[in-house]
């Protein structure tokens, strides 16, 4: 993970955890009930507007992302797999395309 990407992270007050036997990074992300079928969470990473040359606009706003199916959980009460669902401008803005990433969704007390 780059310097950025860690900047980036602090000012979001967002917290990652490295494990290095899969070379993996995890980020914990507050996420809220969209509907009964989905979760939202804001992504650090993808922004609102990009310039052609894959920067934010200054006065971009971080955009949201949905997790889970629309056609509701599976019978184990599962909302979908997981991956992450980030922008092609924000995975070469912040070279995301050389992470291996998770985010971890942490909803109440519940982390799904």
């Amino acid at each position: 993970m780059n310097e950025k990407m860690k900047d980036q992270l602090f000012k979001k007050h967002l917290i990652y955890h490295y494990d290095i036997s899969n070379n993996t990074y995890s980020i914990p992300v507050p996420v809220r009930r969209w509907n009964n079928t989905q979760l939202a969470f804001e992504c650090p990473w993808c922004f609102s507007k990009y310039k052609k040359n894959n920067t934010p606009y200054k006065n971009s706003y971080n955009i949201m992302h949905f997790h889970g199916d629309s056609g509701g959980k599976d019978s184990d009460g599962n909302y979908g797999s997981r991956i992450p669902h980030c922008q092609t401008q924000a995975k070469e803005y912040w070279g995301l395309q050389n992470l291996d990433y998770d985010f971890k969704l942490i909803g109440g007390n519940m982390i799904f």
